[in-house]
């Protein structure tokens, strides 16, 4: 594999400033002695502002690596109060995890014994599978993918936990929703733990993507975690699932495109062909070119040449890198709008059936907030 050029201040021609250059070395379990000399230059630097890096980390998604990194490589360069910040803040990130873990060993537990396959997405088991490390990754809330036709009685088991459904639906209102296309989980909320629980029945409203469940669940392995054995997919077929999420929220936090580069330096034997054909039939190759040069850019990420050759020939990937990248560095950086984040969403789409659908969601909006 060939080795990609090192970070500097200018990413897709736009300047990124210290504080995220500092951030984007860090953001790696792994680190060479090139990146660890960046670092080390970086906090010496007289105007570093640790309170934009401290409040870009959290943001981000990065304060686990962020304070991993500085804690191993230059811990006692860094202004006493800016390495406690953050290593107070990694410190209570591993101690909601290790919650988190509890609560979806728990609910694995019950949906095994109800015969109910449930697949978690995102959270604790990407953290243990593709960090190494639960304590690594932030975990919000507990992502779970479950078929359709278990999405009720997996509500019967929240319930009887103690959760609560953050939407009240009747029966027939909660029919229309399972069936919905602008719909792909049902939330719950535990009030005493502050634990949402998401019960996805899709990877994404379909308008974003068409990935469900009857794409992959063959696919399915056990997977050991906690002491059960639960069902996992092949890292490699997370990827598309991951850059559609990835997309779906525009890239706004580096947390996602760090899963990915994690992802591809843990499984360095992917089968591309496999993959570019798959999001080629799910209408999603753009959305994953998309996360894979954007990690390729802002992370280090090595793809083989036969791959970037084909991201560099779609344009309008090379153009939405440079937009979002515009988003990323800016330092009082807003999330677009409504119809501008309707317009990435259609540029991100190839299929012009797709992206019409997409603008039909925005009609929808449109009309209920004129009412």
């Amino acid at each position: 594999m060939q080795t990609l050029p090192k970070l500097n201040a200018n990413i897709l021609n736009i300047y990124v400033r210290p504080e995220i250059q500092l951030l984007l070395y860090c953001a790696s379990t792994k680190r060479d002695a090139a990146k660890t000399e960046q670092i080390k230059s970086l906090i010496q630097l007289p105007n570093l502002d640790w309170q934009d890096v401290i409040s870009q980390a959290y943001k981000h998604g990065l304060v686990p690596l962020l304070y991993t990194n500085l804690n191993t490589i230059c811990k006692d360069d860094i202004p006493k109060e800016a390495i406690n910040q953050i290593r107070h803040l990694s410190y209570a990130n591993s101690q909601r995890n290790l919650v988190l873990c509890a609560e979806l060993f728990k609910i694995l537990h019950l949906l095994q014994e109800k015969d109910i396959k449930g697949v978690p997405y995102k959270g604790p088991i990407l953290a243990s599978t593709v960090y190494g490390n639960i304590a690594l990754r932030p975990s919000g809330d507990l992502d779970i993918i479950v078929q359709q036709q278990h999405v009720l009685e997996f509500k019967k088991i929240l319930i009887s936990l103690g959760y609560q459904p953050l939407v009240e639906l009747t029966q027939r209102e909660e029919i229309a929703f399972l069936e919905a296309k602008s719909e792909h989980s049902y939330n719950f909320f535990h009030d005493e733990k502050k634990i949402l629980v998401e019960i996805h029945w899709r990877v994404s409203p379909e308008y974003t993507s068409p990935i469900e469940t009857k794409h992959f669940w063959s696919k399915l392995k056990p997977f050991p975690f906690a002491g059960i054995t639960i069902h996992n997919l092949p890292l490699e077929d997370w990827l598309p699932i991951l850059c559609v999420h990835g997309s779906r929220h525009r890239w706004e936090r580096l947390i996602w495109l760090c899963d990915i580069a994690e992802l591809l330096r843990t499984n360095p034997e992917v089968n591309w062909d496999y993959l570019i054909q798959v999001t080629t039939e799910l209408d999603c190759k753009r959305m994953f070119f998309l996360g894979l040069f954007l990690a390729h850019h802002l992370l280090d990420v090595t793809l083989p040449v036969k791959v970037l050759r084909q991201i560099k020939a779609d344009t309008e990937v090379v153009a939405l890198s440079s937009d979002i990248c515009q988003s990323l560095f800016t330092k009082d950086n807003h999330n677009p709008k409504f119809l501008g984040r309707t317009i990435f969403h259609m540029r991100v789409r190839e299929r012009w059936q797709n992206k019409f659908l997409y603008f039909q969601s925005f009609l929808r909006w449109l009309m209920i907030v004129r009412k």
